[in-house]
């Protein structure tokens, strides 16, 4: 049983207990300049694809399933890796996948990732910009029919909040075990929220002392609306006691303020960044996990920039399953014209 219905009893009767991802992730300790660092190893949640979003979607696809959509619809960046992973269990589960796209710089792995969603059968389409992204998404004409579950980026609604959650109680496991001590500071990157607004949570949930830190990765507001802030994470906070405590869970824990660093998103959403380009390499080699510019090496920028003392947790979300057999018996047939353009020959022609 995961450590969340352990915790709440009462969330058996609105959530599903028997997800598919692979958990507990490992904890590892390694060495980077001399300085020791733990690692939470979610890249590992899943042998077929692994990463964040996989704790999130054991939860939200039931939970689809159970309001009796027969279609998830998403959006995210050209390069989305939720939209890859929402795409992979959706076609387990038997359920439609459409993912909304916007815009960000295109790298090999970007190229990699449009050429997946299509080979996983997802319905893909381009919209341009982030902000026409949004309304297309809040205005789609399928928000008319219950047979539609519309989740937004990153799996970041309640119920992902939840499973970051989990996360947090897993890892106060882990700690009463013996398998890594009680970190000071844990390190995630901060774009959708729901992996900070739950690892922050469930850190005070557990009677932990460690700060969560988010790494920002994505635009701090679109327009003038709040998107990667503390006060858009502490609402999505708020917003999951509040569904909590709705669902019969005994929650009396004050929660603590997030925690959000600025300095390290460079010069926009999947920009290349000279410090993190350079993370990205000592990590590898001392690692032997390989990290995205996107995400994943902007975050260890940041750790490896932290110079106080105590115990450093970096929490891997990056899936490092290769991609291959997700391939084996698929031909690329829905690639938007407008996206074909963003793809080597190569891909266009697997």
């Amino acid at each position: 049983m995961r450590p969340l219905f352990q915790r709440f009893p009462s969330l058996e009767r609105v959530l599903a207990n028997n997800g598919f991802a692979h958990l507990p992730t490992p904890v590892q300790q390694h060495t980077i300049d001399g300085k020791p660092l733990w690692v939470k190893r979610d890249d590992l949640s899943h042998s077929t694809y692994g990463g964040n979003k996989v704790r999130k979607l054991e939860l939200i696809l039931p939970e689809a399933q159970r309001l009796g959509a027969r279609r998830v619809v998403t959006f995210g960046a050209t390069g989305t890796h939720h939209g890859l992973a929402t795409a992979v269990f959706c076609k387990q589960l038997g359920l439609e996948c459409e993912v909304l796209l916007f815009d960000q710089p295109v790298t090999e792995l970007v190229q990699e990732n449009i050429q997946m969603l299509a080979v996983q059968g997802a319905t893909l389409k381009h919209c341009g910009s982030l902000g026409s992204t949004l309304w297309r998404f809040y205005l789609h004409p399928g928000r008319l029919s219950r047979k539609n579950y519309f989740l937004f980026a990153g799996g970041s609604n309640v119920v992902g909040v939840l499973a970051f959650i989990n996360a947090a109680l897993e890892l106060k496991q882990q700690i009463d075990r013996g398998e890594c001590p009680e970190p000071a500071r844990i390190y995630c990157p901060a774009s959708s929220n729901a992996t900070l607004a739950g690892l922050t949570l469930g850190v005070a949930l557990a009677g932990m002392k460690t700060e969560v830190v988010g790494v920002r990765v994505a635009p701090a507001k679109v327009g003038p609306f709040d998107s990667c802030t503390v006060k858009a994470v502490r609402a999505l906070m708020q917003q999951t006691v509040k569904w909590l405590q709705k669902h019969g869970a005994d929650w009396n824990v004050p929660a603590p303020a997030p925690q959000i660093q600025d300095d390290w998103y460079g010069a926009g959403y999947g920009h290349p960044y000279e410090a993190a380009d350079n993370a990205a390499r000592v990590f590898e080699a001392s690692v032997g996990v390989p990290l995205d510019p996107t995400y994943t090496a902007k975050c260890v920028a940041a750790v490896l920039a932290d110079k106080t003392p105590g115990e450093i947790m970096y929490w891997h979300t990056l899936s490092s399953m290769p991609l291959a057999p997700l391939r084996e018996g698929f031909e690329i047939q829905s690639v938007p014209a407008s996206l074909k353009p963003q793809l080597s020959p190569s891909a266009l022609s697997y």
